[in-house]
């Protein structure tokens, strides 16, 4: 396994992990008393974090892999790194903010208000930043979501391509 690898294994896990704690922070604002609700979005927003920096990581592996390929620009690269150095540093504090008032939650025995609220803003904030990041990332090497893409460009070097049971012949 290689970065390119790893970074298209990884690079879901802070958009998903920030995604799906949205509804769990709800949950537990409205359920205060159960600071376990609260655990299982923290967790998931502490996975997200740890995920953006290893994605961050293999990014430069990633790109000097895919950079050569046909249909892949150094513009779209760029974009995705760019909105990357917003989404890593975000996903971490957000992750960490959410084990901290975790934390302090098992002490007080339940989940405070303003804190909780605090880390529901920063994961909506989160979970918008990852996905236009990935958003980004994946229009890289998905022409099918380009602006403007036809279905020639669609299909050249897609996953068919080259295959015996291709609808190419008549027989």
């Amino acid at each position: 396994m290689d970065a390119t690898h790893l970074h298209l294994l990884v690079n879901h896990l802070p958009i998903l992990g920030s995604f799906f704690a949205v509804p769990l922070l709800v949950l537990a604002l409205w359920k205060r008393q159960d600071p376990w609700v609260f655990a299982a979005a923290a967790l998931l927003l502490f996975i997200g974090g740890a995920g953006a920096i290893v994605a961050d990581q293999t990014g430069d592996g990633a790109k000097e892999r895919v950079e050569q390929l046909p249909g892949v620009t150094k513009a779209l690269i760029h974009e995705h790194e760019e909105r990357a150095d917003v989404a890593v540093p975000l996903s971490v504090v957000t992750g960490l903010a959410g084990l901290v008032v975790f934390g302090w939650s098992l002490k007080r025995r339940q989940v405070h208000l303003a804190a909780g609220g605090a880390v529901l803003v920063l994961a909506i904030a989160t979970s918008a930043v990852t996905a236009w990041t990935g958003l980004a990332g994946g229009l890289i090497r998905h022409t099918e979501i380009r602006d403007g893409a036809s279905a020639s460009t669609a299909v050249v070097g897609g996953a068919g391509a080259g295959y015996a049971d291709d609808d190419d012949d008549d027989d």
